[in-house]
């Protein structure tokens, strides 16, 4: 197929996507929300079925057999099992105007500001070769189409490389898209829409080509299945537990049930988008049900194309698209390659906005925001900052992923790549879990833990394949790190016979846990992370505040407040938001002196913005907080309960007298 037509496909479909994000935030203007269903909701959640699920499962069966099913169970268990934490993490993400899972954590342990830069470093580190992955795919799915099976050159004549092209459109595709609030914690109606489509056109051309596979290839099932089971070579390939031991099976089942809660991206769309805790229930059988469907027709391509391709002159990862075109299906052929290009752009569309996001508000704004010559205009000037932040955030992280392409991931198979990202983001499971309903998890505890997975991933995944790329010695896989047998990467204290991916997942994650749980029993909390601990743990029962209760305490001024605010939202916003919060709580806004309830509602509404380590840091500088006693804390939260309980019963009287028949 002629480039142009690949080309003008790709682009079309962009346009399409804008389209489908346009039509939705006009439709949101007029009062009606596209996003707000279950099976919008649901189908956002498939973005956890990337270039990864569109090639390399059939890829990886081609060489493991059924393994790939491992990925895929992980997340099906976790729909079902993981209902209560999601539910519980969606509250609090609402009630504290958490707009990212580095904010999440930082806000659960304090507010403190080192966590959530220590999490964002992860997260850039761990999903970079996740977002590598996907460029990858783009540019082999175009080679395929084209017949030009052109040789990677690496970073050589890069302005040759199609992939470097790639990176430009998408970067310049994801600042239009999703750099136009600057309010993080806000709904993206377009980008969750346009996330919905793609997942269904992913879907549909995956299923169109596993029929023709089937049907127009072969005689059905039973007619593949019966040609595989005849071959030597593939016979063994398809029995459970022939390929993969079962401590495979297991710890990839794991990693994926931790991945499908803790990726950037499906945070994004699981928590920061969700419009109503209640589409929780229908995602809960919907996406599993979408992931059973995706993968019908991944083991009839891999043992057609292993048939068909017998030579091995195609790369498994492509056969989804190599078959139709192989039988001069064109157009079937370039309807799949729209669906493999959807499956990549919608992953790096999420993931690229949620670690700009991140970066912005953890990393940059804070060194920004302290800089002495820093001095925005009052009026809503920081704006513009935040947004040109994000931008080139954007930019820089396709510039990673696309160096990380050309450096390392040529190197390996599509599959392979996204696991390592998957062991990197499991590191935050025992903080935010433990977080979530242990009240002893202490900041300590939690950083030292991050910290402690972080060192044995990078040691474990991404030293290795350094050493495959040729960067640094193979000296350390022989040898160990600096001559120490017990210290090799792929046998740490001399455990062999493991696969890589689990190894590295089983000492990162056993040692995060340990760590975790062994300095949160000795660390000494203060009155935020104490009041924090309260606030995640019983969210049910504090999410009923009002905002009539505040553990701050010190002096602020109202016209600092003011000034604060009106600096990230204007002057209008601004005032408009402290005159309706004041309000509804009695407050006056006659007096100087501003009630602790508006520094903790400006710190809240600053937490949407740029994050709450950040925000805490903002307010900090213009209040004198007086530090609280941990028994202070304890008792506001009793009175803030004893207050929720009371207006409860309340209301509940106001109901009855209503009822009560008139004389």
């Amino acid at each position: 197929m002629n480039n142009v037509v690949a080309i003008i496909g790709a682009l079309f479909y962009l346009g399409l996507l804008f389209g489908v994000a346009y039509y939705a935030e006009l439709r949101l203007k007029k009062g009606k929300s596209i996003i707000n269903s279950g099976y919008v909701y649901a189908l956002s959640l498939a973005v956890y079925c990337t270039a990864w699920t569109y090639y390399g499962s059939v890829g990886r069966a081609s060489t493991n057999g059924l393994e790939f099913l491992a990925i895929y169970l992980g997340p099906t268990i976790a729909a079902a099992l993981f209902l209560p934490v999601l539910h519980k993490i969606i509250r609090i993400a609402k009630t504290q105007r958490i707009n990212s899972i580095a904010d999440l954590i930082s806000t659960r342990y304090g507010k403190n500001f080192s966590i959530a830069v220590a999490v964002t470093v992860l997260c850039v580190a761990g999903i970079i070769p996740y977002i590598s992955l996907q460029l990858k795919a783009i540019s082999n799915s175009i080679h395929v189409l084209t017949g030009n099976l052109q040789k990677d050159t690496g970073l050589i004549n890069f302005w040759l490389d199609d992939t470097f092209y790639i990176t430009i459109i998408l970067s310049l595709f994801i600042i239009l898209f999703g750099t136009r609030s600057v309010d993080a914690s806000e709904k993206h109606e377009g980008l969750v829409a346009a996330v919905a489509f793609e997942s269904l056109i992913k879907l549909i051309a995956f299923i169109a080509a596993g029929i023709f596979v089937v049907y127009g290839i072969f005689n059905g099932f039973g007619d593949i299945f019966s040609r595989a089971t005849a071959n030597n070579s593939l016979k063994d390939l398809f029995t459970f537990g022939n390929k993969t031991s079962f401590a495979t099976w297991f710890g990839l089942m794991i990693i994926s049930m931790l991945a499908v809660v803790f990726l950037p991206r499906q945070f994004q769309v699981s928590i920061v988008e969700n419009v109503q805790e209640k589409h929780l229930k229908k995602a809960s059988w919907l996406f599993p049900l979408y992931l059973l469907l995706i993968n019908i027709f991944v083991l009839p391509i891999a043992m057609g194309g292993k048939l068909i391709f017998a030579d091995g002159s195609v790369d498994a990862d492509t056969f989804v698209l190599a078959l139709p075109l192989h039988y001069n299906q064109n157009w079937l052929g370039l309807f799949v390659f729209i669906g493999g290009f959807s499956a990549a752009t919608s992953m790096i569309i999420v993931e690229t906005i949620a670690l700009s996001t991140m970066m912005s508000n953890n990393i940059v704004m804070p060194a920004l925001l302290s800089a002495k010559n820093f001095k925005p205009n009052a009026d809503g000037g920081i704006t513009k900052s935040i947004i040109t932040i994000r931008r080139i955030s954007i930019v820089l992280i396709l510039v990673l992923a696309y160096l990380y392409d050309k450096t390392v991931a040529r190197h390996f198979s599509l599959v392979s790549i996204g696991l390592v990202s998957f062991v990197a983001v499991a590191q935050f499971a025992p903080a935010v879990i433990g977080g979530i309903y242990w009240k002893g998890a202490s900041k300590n505890g939690a950083m030292i833990a991050i910290c402690t997975g972080f060192v044995i991933w990078f040691f474990t995944l991404v030293v290795p394949s350094l050493v495959s790329a040729g960067i640094i010695s193979n000296d350390i896989m022989i040898n160990g790190l600096f001559g120490v047998w017990w210290l090799k990467p792929f046998s740490v204290l001399g455990i062999e016979g493991m696969d890589s991916i689990v190894h590295a997942a089983f000492w990162s994650l056993f040692l995060n846990i340990v760590v975790f749980i062994s300095v949160s029993l000795y660390s000494k909390k203060n009155a935020q992370e104490t009041f924090q601990a309260e606030i995640f743990v019983d969210i049910f029962k504090h999410s009923a505040n009002d905002g009539s209760s505040s553990i701050w305490k010190g002096t602020a001024y109202l016209p600092d407040l003011n000034s604060l605010l009106e600096t990230f939202l204007g002057k209008e916003r601004a005032q408009k938001l402290i005159a309706n919060y004041a309000g509804r709580n009695k407050i006056s806004l006659d007096t100087k002196r501003a009630d602790p309830r508006l520094v903790t509602f400006s710190e809240n509404i600053l937490a949407g913005i740029i994050g709450s380590a950040s925000a805490r840091i903002m307010v900090s500088s213009v209040t004198k907080e007086e530090e609280l006693k941990i028994d202070e804390v304890l008792n506001i939260l009793r009175e803030s309960q004893q207050m929720i309980e009371l207006n409860k019963e309340l209301r509940k009287n106001r109901v009855s007298c209503k009822k009560l028949p008139m004389n």
